[in-house]
């Protein structure tokens, strides 16, 4: 006789959830010694964000009050904006406890929701929040004794709450775009274009707070006191002012904007549990058959052929190669942030740089060259196609530069006829047309010879930022000898485009459309003689671990 003993259920309650992170957190850093390096580097960067905000708020009770004012609704809401954004950018909040782990679990969306928000709020991105935000109850005790401090103290809960509850409820929300590839791929370059703005932007705000009074500041911040991003920050500065009814009104706002953001990821948790991501509906039949449809849309009216081939191959890879893909990023978001970088920028006295808008477009075609210097590198073992079939070596490097060219140009014209409304210098439009052909033609003649002569293999990797392909010195020697070589061969139109007279730098773009031509002909013309030559000798350098 077997007799079954009855155990009831034990409810899950808020602290299992914290336990299994912690839990998961100590077994996944057993017996790897890295992931015990970046985790207590994790706790020194957060510790040391925990202290810069502390103070920041801190010395916002001890400024005038609105000056106070201003300096913790900015702090604060850069907070919680950046608990809102950077977990897109970066795929996720958290990997320790991942929604989809639970699909099988009978547990209820609330209970799922509030213990994933309490496992949230025990990792070390909530801890440093949290003692950031104390020095918020510190300055409130500063500006109106117990009752400031006590405010204070609420909208540091609450407004970790929100920053939790609002990074975990977006990500939920977007859980199954954020698995697709081409998502990924956008926050490749969203994540660039943040990281390279951050000179640009500095040098703006600079100026902006040397020449501005603190009046539109405080316009602006009393504003964002209204919204759920900045209300639990100005509470304790309502109390110091004698408006204790203001205080609860933004402390009541934030909390039933927490409550509605609970809510919202309760109702998300399910697509984050099931997964999966959809890269679009099938391709439909493709007018001109079966090779067409291999072929992208911008080179679908070239005559199919072995040109053609390579430039759509080109065309894709440059996209969805990591490795491609990190150089590519760094082309466009170096083209567009260096011209407005120097042409935005004030001296002390708050005048313009006086960069013409010629040069400083033809610095960012020159950085074409840096990537190009090893273009064969990407390919490893697979150029042996290209010697087995017999691909002529100007064509190839023809076609490459081709596909480079229709990505890249576009992006550079652009930036060239924004930044120059901007700066009020569309007058100099034409010329910069003209050194924008000539730099990044040079730049492609260069490229076209170094990278037949210098070739290395690049080493595969899944991080679209980040490619270590080792003796970075040398590497990083030939993309400098790369771009000074472009700058030196478009140089006669550089200097053209100084040195004429207004009445005539419309000539630039015509010589300098006909001379980057003409570089990219005579660059593939000796380069496509050398590939010929080594094509065998340059398989073997782009051969990993040969």
């Amino acid at each position: 006789m077997v007799v079954v003993e009855q155990v009831a259920a034990r409810p899950v309650r808020l602290r299992d959830f914290v336990r299994l992170k912690l839990r998961l957190i100590g077994n996944g850093m057993r017996g790897r010694p890295g992931r015990i390096v970046f985790f207590v580097l994790g706790i020194c960067v957060g510790g040391g964000l925990a202290v810069g905000g502390f103070f920041a708020f801190l010395l916002s009770g001890a400024v005038h009050h609105d000056a106070g004012v201003v300096l913790a609704t900015y702090v604060g809401s850069a907070l919680v904006l950046g608990w809102l954004l950077l977990p897109v950018l970066f795929f996720g909040v958290d990997e320790t406890l991942d929604p989809a782990r639970f699909a099988l679990f009978p547990l209820s969306r609330r209970t799922l929701a509030t213990g994933m928000l309490a496992a949230a709020c025990a990792g070390v991105p909530a801890v440093a929040t949290m003692l950031a935000l104390l020095g918020l109850a510190v300055a409130g005790a500063a500006r109106a004794g117990v009752a400031g401090a006590v405010v204070g103290l609420v909208g540091a809960l609450l407004g970790l709450l929100l920053c939790v509850v609002a990074s975990r409820a977006v990500t939920s929300a977007l859980a199954a775009m954020l698995r697709s590839r081409r998502v990924r791929d956008l926050t490749a370059v969203l994540l660039a274009l943040v990281s390279a703005s951050i000179g640009p932007l500095n040098l703006v705000l600079n100026t902006t707070v040397t020449h501005a009074s603190l009046g539109p500041a405080l316009r602006v911040a009393r504003i964002l006191g209204w919204t759920p991003f900045a209300a639990g920050f100005v509470a304790p500065y309502d109390i110091a002012a004698g408006r204790p009814l203001l205080a609860v009104v933004r402390l009541a706002m934030v909390a039933a904007t927490v409550v509605l953001l609970l809510w919202w990821w309760s109702r998300t948790l399910e697509s984050a549990m099931l997964g999966g991501s959809s890269e679009g509906p099938g391709g439909g039949a493709v007018r001109g058959g079966a090779v067409a449809a291999l072929l992208p849309l911008v080179v679908r009216a070239i005559r199919p052929g072995v040109f053609t081939a390579i430039v759509a191959r080109e065309l894709r890879y440059w996209w969805r190669d990591p490795r491609r893909r990190s150089g590519l990023i760094s082309i466009l978001v170096g083209g567009a942030v260096l011209p407005i970088a120097l042409t935005l920028a004030g001296d002390r006295h708050g005048h313009r740089s006086g960069v013409p808008l010629p040069l400083t477009i033809a610095f960012s075609c020159a950085m074409g060259a840096a990537i190009l210097a090893n273009q064969f590198g990407f390919d490893g073992t697979a150029y042996s196609v290209h010697l087995m079939t017999g691909v002529p070596g100007r064509t190839d490097l023809r076609a490459r530069a081709t596909a480079l060219i229709l990505i890249v140009a576009p992006v550079l014209l652009l930036v060239a006829v924004v930044v120059g409304v901007v700066a009020g210098a569309g007058g100099a439009l034409v010329p910069a047309l003209g050194t924008m052909s000539a730099t990044f033609g040079a730049s492609l003649a260069v490229a076209s010879v170094l990278s037949v002569l210098t070739a290395y293999p690049v080493p595969e990797s899944r991080n679209a930022l980040a490619v270590n392909s080792g003796s970075g010195s040398a590497k990083g020697l030939l993309a400098f000898v790369g771009i000074l070589s472009s700058l030196v061969g478009a140089a006669p139109v550089l200097v053209a485009s100084v040195l004429l007279p207004g009445g005539v730098t419309w000539l630039v773009a015509p010589v300098g459309v006909a001379w980057g031509v003409g570089a990219v002909l005579l660059g593939t013309y000796i380069g496509g003689d050398l590939l010929a030559r080594r094509g065998p000798e340059l398989l073997v350098a782009v051969t990993p671990g040969r």
